[in-house]
């Protein structure tokens, strides 16, 4: 069961370094991530039951999470020496969070698929590819944002574009081969532990 009642407070407040404005804790992102599904609604087609609130839930959470972690890796790049751990640490939790959504996600999905354990699995779970989808529609809409009228980077934005649409198109051939019993999921065991000393 995924535990969202923490909060995670970082260390700095905007883009500039520290600040004395409150900062949004996950738990309070998260509350507002319900809804927020315009980044996977051409993914969901092929899926099982793509509208049950248990699946859309956490893969607007996952983009929330997704976010706010393309955010904080921006923020390394730009505060001192000083607030670096503290944004370290706030990416590892934010990294922790990110895995246990992609795994409730897979057990999610995995309960509509019969798996046959002597057929092939798939090279990465729908919840993995559902996450590398999350990241790419924020790389489109981060490289649109920055665009502008410039020529090589409206090029760039056209290349993201045509990756997204292949990813998607790839997550639809994923979502038949499991539901025909051709392919399977991986396993899912997870084997690094955000946190924790073991790696």
């Amino acid at each position: 069961m995924i535990d969202t009642s923490a909060e995670l407070c970082p260390g700095t407040g905007g883009r500039g370094g520290s600040s004395s404005a409150p900062v949004p804790t996950v738990a309070s992102r998260l509350e507002r991530a319900d809804g927020l599904l315009e980044w996977c609604e051409d993914a969901l087609d092929g899926m099982p039951s793509p509208r049950a609130p248990d699946l859309l839930r956490p893969l607007g959470r996952l983009h929330v999470v997704n976010s706010w972690q393309w955010d904080a890796e921006d923020r390394v790049r730009q505060v001192g020496d000083e607030d670096i751990p503290a944004l370290k640490r706030e990416i590892d939790e934010l990294n922790g969070l990110r895995h246990e959504l992609i795994e409730h996600i897979d057990r999610v999905l995995s309960a509509s698929w019969c798996v046959d354990e002597s057929v092939p699995p798939l090279t990465e779970s729908m919840g993995s590819a559902l996450d590398r989808l999350s990241v790419l529609s924020l790389r489109v809409a981060e490289t649109a944002r920055r665009a502008g009228r410039d020529d090589e980077a409206l090029r760039r934005v056209a290349i993201l574009r045509r990756q997204r649409g292949d990813l998607v198109w790839s997550i639809a051939v994923a979502c038949g081969d499991l539901a025909s019993g051709r392919r399977r999921p991986p396993r899912p065991e997870r084997m690094k532990l955000y946190g924790k000393s073991e790696r």
